[in-house]
């Protein structure tokens, strides 16, 4: 690979710590290392881009950088990285690039749906019942949500909510019937409006709620798996190494690499034993491994 230019979304954060962490990987690998350039989306025009596509790779880090370049296609392949696998999606059709996974693909932010049930099921077992809130633009979710939690034998309830105002009616009815909450990357309903209530409403029912990144334990989830900026440039990495000399990218993926963190505090007050992190992770790769 002679040059890897990378788009960012906004500066700062996530994105500028996978794109030091990447570079960082890219520059270690001997003295035929790429030409590396780093972009803001705001201050970028397609004359930054290399006259010549051929052994070249765009990283768009984020959903505005993905956005862009979906719309304003170079003829170099593009791998999204940092953006959930929802976006990626919505982009593709929005923007005709369906056909288009070889030259067009991702590395999505979110985990695969059997490694987030995975994780409830390794944190407690005989097989619970998970309850999910979804909002109605997340319904094309479910057949991918049931799928897994059929190949992992686990049962789910699902409510889907139209407005803010049926929120806390579908929460308390999903409490009822199940053992554990699943949040999913879904803004409708978790947003820094809806979260506290969520999380207040499913302690006081003595129903722990798993989450997606590790504020969501901060603030009171049992647990939750998610991917680092490091870990997904770990993962950018080995894809680059392994291109072909077509430049032709793999498929859509979920993170390979991931962490995590638990609420030990939350596991006592809810009377739960949950294993210490690095067992539940061993566990969870044993579980995800025979589930594939």
């Amino acid at each position: 690979m002679d040059g890897v230019t990378i788009l960012l979304s906004e500066e700062g954060g996530a994105y500028s710590e996978f794109a030091i962490g990447l570079s960082n990987l890219l520059t270690q690998s001997g003295a035929n290392h790429p030409v590396i350039k780093i972009f803001d989306v705001n201050k970028f025009s397609n004359d930054d881009l290399s006259r010549s596509a051929n052994n070249q790779i765009l990283i768009a880090v984020g959903s505005s950088a993905m956005l862009t370049i979906a719309q304003k296609p170079p003829a170099m392949p593009v791998l999204n990285v940092l953006v959930p696998q929802s976006s990626f999606v919505k982009a593709i059709k929005q923007n005709s690039r369906i056909q288009d996974s070889r030259r067009f693909s991702a590395v999505f932010f979110d985990q695969s749906w059997s490694r987030q049930l995975g994780l409830i099921q390794v944190s407690m077992p005989n097989h619970p019942r998970v309850g999910i809130l979804l909002g109605k633009e997340s319904t094309e979710l479910i057949p991918q949500l049931q799928n897994a939690a059929k190949t992992l034998d686990i049962s789910l309830n699902i409510e889907t909510v139209s407005e803010d105002a049926e929120l806390l009616n579908a929460l308390r009815k999903l409490l009822t019937i199940s053992d554990a909450m699943l949040a999913v990357p879904d803004a409708r309903i978790y947003n820094r409006n809806n979260i506290s209530s969520i999380l207040l409403t499913s302690y006081r029912q003595q129903i722990p709620l798993f989450g997606f990144s590790a504020p969501y334990v901060k603030a009171g989830a049992l647990a939750s798996i998610y991917s680092l900026p490091s870990q997904i440039s770990q993962q950018v990495a080995e894809i680059i190494a392994s291109l072909p000399a077509n430049g032709n990218l793999p498929a859509p993926q979920f993170p390979k690499y991931f962490s995590i963190t638990t609420n030990s505090q939350v596991a006592r007050s809810l009377n739960i034993e949950i294993a210490p992190e690095p067992e539940l992770q061993y566990k969870l790769k044993h579980l995800t491994e025979h589930a594939q």
